[in-house]
């Protein structure tokens, strides 16, 4: 028995005060009217209507189950005309995760941009610094660097853009140890690395000529934020590759020097992509985050690769993503 159903169609006959009535107004047959309330008072153990040839009323049970139905057939109605709303107009809370090899400075802008495209709606965003798994963990979005999606049916991806990394390092460092021209200049530099699980040791550089050269660095320094790996960079430490929005200003103001600017990154890690989960009903928070990133990605002014030092570590055993499990 479909007890909501059949609450909708007790209702119906207590209001219409006419089972054929109800069985018009509903667009069934006096049939399935009658054995529905039968099967209900079945249920109740307790008659709720009383029947006679000429006319029909309540009994004083059905009476109090009129009253209940009608509140709780509203509560549902409202449910359901809630959430079928939030399928199809955002709202509620964005959960979005983003990988820790990205900026905040490159995330700040998508974020608030779309704040302001859709000011009812609340964006919690967590930059992950190790593996976290998007779809256990509850998240809407995931923002993460590779294709680990590729493949897997439980994910959607979106590419957006490649993450360009630059390699960089502070004037006083370069006074102290000197400037690296070539790639095999690279190895004998101090250096401040994220921690080894978050990248492989080998870094690979394209010159201008499709040459690669793999270069297997040591670091003399490993922290385990980004934010950590640009301030120990500013204070000379060592060279430090970093993402290229987040060492814009410190270019910009002399903090950094923009190093290897011949050479950049050819590697499929490079690549950021908008992954969620592949659901048949995806919430209007979600599709809607999803086709404003892809917007804001692509209105982005495009830029030639070859006017940074990419420096990114290659693919290795102990490389972690934002995604798990996506192998």
């Amino acid at each position: 028995m479909n007890q909501i159903q059949t609450m909708r169609v007790f209702v119906c006959v207590a209001e219409q005060q006419s089972f054929r009535r109800a069985a018009h107004h509903l667009g069934v047959s006096n049939a399935l009217v009658t054995r529905s309330i039968a099967m209900l008072e079945g249920h109740l153990n307790t008659r709720l209507i009383h029947r006679t040839t000429r006319n029909l009323s309540l009994t004083e049970a059905g009476v109090r189950y009129l009253d209940g139905c009608r509140a709780l057939l509203e509560e549902f109605d409202h449910l359901e005309s809630s959430v079928a709303h939030a399928v199809r107009e955002p709202a509620g809370t964005l959960r979005v995760v983003a990988s820790g090899l990205l900026s905040p400075l490159a995330l700040t802008p998508l974020v608030s941009s779309f704040r302001r495209r859709y000011p009812e709606l609340r964006v919690q965003l967590t930059v992950a610094e190790g593996p976290l798994d998007v779809l256990d963990s509850g998240y809407d979005v995931g923002i993460v660097t590779g294709n680990r999606f590729d493949g897997n049916p439980t994910l959607v991806g979106h590419a957006l853009s490649p993450n360009p990394f630059v390699a960089v390092a502070a004037p006083a460092y370069l006074e102290r140890r000197g400037e690296p021209r070539l790639p095999d200049d690279l190895p004998g530099h101090d250096w401040v690395t994220l921690a080894p699980h978050q990248h492989a040791p080998a870094w690979q550089l394209v010159g201008h000529d499709g040459v690669a050269h793999s270069v297997t660095v040591r670091p003399t320094c490993t922290v385990n934020q980004l934010a950590l790996v640009h301030a120990a960079a500013v204070a000379g430490a060592g060279i430090a590759v970093l993402p290229e929005p987040c060492v814009a200003s410190a270019l910009a103001s002399g903090a950094l020097v923009r190093l290897m600017a011949g050479y950049r990154i050819d590697d499929p890690d490079t690549q950021l992509s908008l992954v969620y989960p592949n659901r048949q009903y995806v919430p209007a928070r979600t599709r809607s985050f999803v086709e404003h990133a892809l917007d804001h990605f692509s209105a982005q002014p495009a830029r030639e690769r070859t006017d940074y030092g990419f420096l990114r570590p290659s693919r290795g055993p102990d490389r972690s993503d934002i995604v798990t499990g996506l192998q």
